[in-house]
């Protein structure tokens, strides 16, 4: 039989378990079976409804029975203390942080990974130049795709002015965001903000559509009321509360997602408490995690503990990564070498997928490329031959490339392993 108490002290002094790990992985000793597990999830409620420490309760509507929290764990402590490290030494160092040097590049990969992520019928391939060409106004949109980024640039240019986030500003951002995108059967009723019938996500089913005014307004209320008298810690993980809390009632019948992370960008503007603005682009290429971290909060009856690490894991690595490339950048540089958006795209997807040697064939995965087999050796021997790579070959003959340690001064973990 497990001791409750003790598996919460482990989970809020040492590492905060998924399910998965608390029933399967032997490292950590508890072998936990499924009805146990319920058991445990029934004890940590009444933990949190007594409002024990470290569980914070954001005063959100929830509407399955289980209240809107998360813990102050120890893990959660340490990963934010070092993503604050890290931004405290690099403005000592540059008198600025990463996100603001790297703010364009940051906006064009926003809008980007939103089209990596989405399943295009378009025959014409969105590039990085065209998205360029759409979000300056050079070339009128034709495609799909092309819909996408205008939307997603207009609504960046929105939230850039920092509305006060309210009912209206969020159905205008919604509306920016979706235009000429929904089939019929997801748009919404004339005069309304939000879904008029149920829906299910997955095996989750939103909230009742009645209740979805309900649950926003308690939203608009909180995020104003953090914003004006909340502690820096809650400042710095509104705009992921508010992440969760809108796929959690999903109010739309579609672009649910994109407005969430949207709303994420636009609250972290509004804070300026937390200046990791890497979410959809990170999100994008480590979806899998994303996906297990909503699951998890989700399955631990609205425990956001899972949710947070998963974001603070990837700010790490993402903060990290900009940095390598600008000093990859600087390097070439020197070397009369320009590195084209392109390329430092590219770099930038090796550096946080690569966890050591790696073949053509992970290159084109970790791009989500249809390049052919030529093109791909094309770019990975030219850096090579700048010396951002190096190379050699496996027993089975296929080439190997690695990343010149020499190149990356800034250590990352690979959280998304």
């Amino acid at each position: 039989m497990v001791d409750n108490e003790r598996l919460l002290n482990y989970m809020i002094e040492v590492r905060y378990l998924t399910p998965r790990e608390a029933m399967y992985d032997r490292r950590y000793d508890f072998c936990v079976e499924p009805n146990e597990w319920n058991s445990f999830l029934n004890f940590k409620d009444g933990q949190v409804l007594r409002k024990r420490k470290p569980f914070r309760l954001p005063d959100l509507m929830s509407f399955n029975d289980h209240p809107i929290h998360y813990a102050v764990s120890q893990e959660l402590i340490l990963l934010n203390n070092e993503i604050l490290k890290l931004a405290i030494d690099d403005f000592n160092e540059n008198s600025s942080l990463v996100t603001i040097r790297n703010f364009d590049d940051l906006i064009k990969s926003r809008i980007y990974s939103e089209i990596e992520s989405t399943l295009s019928l378009e025959a014409v391939q969105t590039t990085r130049k065209r998205v360029k060409e759409i979000v300056s106004e050079r070339i009128a949109p034709a495609f799909k795709n092309d819909f996408i980024v205008r939307n997603m640039a207009r609504g960046i240019e929105f939230v850039l002015k920092r509305p006060e986030f309210n009912d209206e500003n969020l159905f205008t951002l919604y509306s920016i965001l979706s235009d000429g995108q929904l089939d019929e059967n997801c748009q919404l009723r004339e005069g309304e903000h939000y879904r008029y019938d149920e829906v299910m996500v997955d095996v989750y089913k939103g909230a009742p559509n009645k209740t979805i005014g309900s649950c926003l307004d308690s939203l608009f209320s909180y995020v104003n009321h953090v914003l004006q008298k909340g502690d820096p810690l809650e400042k710095f993980f509104l705009p992921y509360i508010a992440h969760y809390y809108i796929v959690y009632v999903h109010p739309y019948f579609d672009y649910n997602g994109r407005t969430a992370r949207m709303v994420s960008f636009w609250l972290s503007l509004l804070t300026q408490h937390n200046p990791f603005l890497f979410a959809s682009e990170a999100i994008d290429q480590t979806k899998n995690r994303y996906y297990e971290a909503l699951s998890d909060s989700r399955d631990c009856h609205n425990d956001l503990t899972y949710f947070f690490r998963y974001l603070l894991q990837i700010s790490f690595d993402y903060y990290n990564c900009y940095k390598n490339i600008e000093y990859v950048d600087q390097i070439l540089k020197n070397r009369g070498i320009v590195l084209t958006d392109g390329e430092r795209a590219y770099i930038k997807k090796i550096l946080i997928s690569s966890k050591g040697a790696f073949v053509y064939g992970d290159f084109l995965k970790w791009t989500k490329s249809d390049m052919s087999k030529q093109a791909a050796f094309k770019i990975l021997n030219g850096f090579v031959r700048d010396g951002f790579l190096l190379t050699r070959e496996s027993s089975s003959k296929n080439k190997l490339f690695e990343v010149n340690s020499e190149f990356v001064p800034y250590r990352m973990k690979h959280f998304n392993e």
